[in-house]
């Protein structure tokens, strides 16, 4: 893999091979020129280099197409003539982009001048998870209007999004839940929400890269087959009835259903069939116990249940990510599998990342990373003070700092008011 300084490259620039930003994540494809747009936006988002396995050259002058004068330069010209047509039918279907690519641009419209960096990422995330939220809403409405569901798009736009995850895990982890008082938010919010727990359990696990993405895609549409469903059975704030309910215990088959019609891969299946299976057998659809429950379904469970504890429904009064945690931690029952909760505490921390809490010192913090080597002790963000290049003051928990406890919910509502 040969890198290239961004500072190097101009709008004559193009690559033999594709251009990556790294391993995964792809810029440009082989002979596109690089431009000054692309350029700006790397140096503003601090990237500096770039690589390919390709060789590094300039965009040769336009000629003149010559007549054809045989057999096979006939065919030539009629294969060019195919190809450049093929290429703006994509175009065209495709004229916005990727959902990162319109994202990016929003953050060129929005982003500050000479504001700290810590703000910029914390703009760059919360426009990225926008954009796929509506991506995921276009996905779903493709889906039940038109019947159009398709693995190979879908992958490739989760493909960014895993990448995204993977380089801005500490941002993305500190976005706080929206209320989700209706059946669009509140599917839509789940999915994106619990994908992004999903993968930092993931990444805890070292699970490999294109195995991530496939668990993106199976927790995004885990519950598609709720589409099925009235509204009023899960977004509703009083007991089910009986009838409801057994309906309700029916949306894992059902998505497994419509995953397996559009032939999605076996373990994207399994992800959305066993979801809500328990390790100790007490699930449902099948009752399976922890040995016959896939590793997507494992993950999904958890990531699930930590993003409905934490986010605002109609039925159930929204508790801390703390609290969250700490009864994820208890197991109660053994329902889900212990190596995966180990993983979102280290992923997250006791004090999972974007929890406030009360320090000892009377100051108020902002978890915003994650101690790799005790999960008792984050790294905290001190609210309102700034070091001399105006970024917010970072330390560590240990015997100088102390968490005395988290903000409750009324709390962290009543500071965000105060700091926007």
């Amino acid at each position: 893999m040969n890198s290239f300084n961004v500072t190097e490259l101009s709008k004559e620039s193009v690559f033999t091979k594709e251009l990556l930003l790294d391993d995964t994540f792809l810029l440009l494809t082989p002979q596109t020129p690089f431009n000054d747009k692309l350029k700006q936006s790397l140096l503003n988002w601090e990237f500096r280099q770039v690589c390919s396995e390709g060789e590094l050259g300039k965009t040769a002058p336009a000629e003149m197409p010559k007549p054809a004068t045989s057999s096979a330069s006939v065919d030539a010209a009629i294969e060019e003539t195919f190809m450049e047509t093929e290429v703006e039918e994509q175009s065209e279907e495709n004229k916005d982009g990727s959902v990162m690519e319109r994202a990016l641009k929003r953050v060129e419209n929005v982003k500050e001048e000479n504001t700290s960096i810590d703000k910029n990422h914390m703009v760059l995330v919360q426009i990225v998870y926008e954009e796929y939220l509506n991506y995921v809403e276009d996905v779903y409405t493709k889906f039940t209007t038109h019947k159009k569901l398709d693995y190979e798009a879908i992958h490739a736009q989760l493909k960014d999004f895993c990448v995204f995850i993977n380089e801005q895990r500490r941002y993305i982890l500190r976005l706080q839940p929206e209320n989700q008082v209706n059946s669009r938010t509140y599917l839509l919010n789940h999915a994106m929400r619990s994908t992004i727990f999903a993968i930092a359990i993931a990444l805890q696990l070292r699970m490999p890269f294109p195995k991530q993405v496939d668990l993106a895609v199976a927790c995004v549409l885990h519950e598609i087959g709720m589409l099925k469903l009235p509204p009023q059975i899960y977004i509703v704030n009083k007991p089910l009835s009986l009838a409801d309910r057994n309906s309700m215990y029916t949306h894992p088959i059902l998505s497994y259903n419509i995953l397996k019609n559009y032939n999605f891969p076996l373990s994207i299946q399994l992800g959305a069939l066993e979801h809500h299976e328990k390790q100790n057998g007490t699930g449902y659809p099948r009752k399976l116990t922890g040995e016959k429950i896939s590793l997507f379904a494992k993950i999904i469970s958890v990531a699930c249940s930590f993003e409905a504890i934490t986010a605002p429904r109609l039925h159930k009064v929204q508790q801390s990510s703390y609290e969250a945690m700490v009864e994820l931690l208890k197991n109660n029952g053994l329902q889900f599998d212990e190596n995966v909760i180990k993983a979102l505490l280290f992923a997250v921390s006791l004090y999972p990342i974007g929890a406030y809490v009360f320090l000892h010192n009377g100051k108020i913090g902002q978890v915003v990373d994650v101690n790799p080597l005790n999960p008792k002790l984050p790294i905290i963000q001190i609210l309102g003070e700034k070091d001399e290049h105006g970024d917010p003051v970072t330390m560590p928990i240990g015997t100088d700092l102390k968490i005395v406890r988290t903000l409750s919910r009324q709390e962290v509502l009543d500071l965000q008011k105060s700091l926007s």
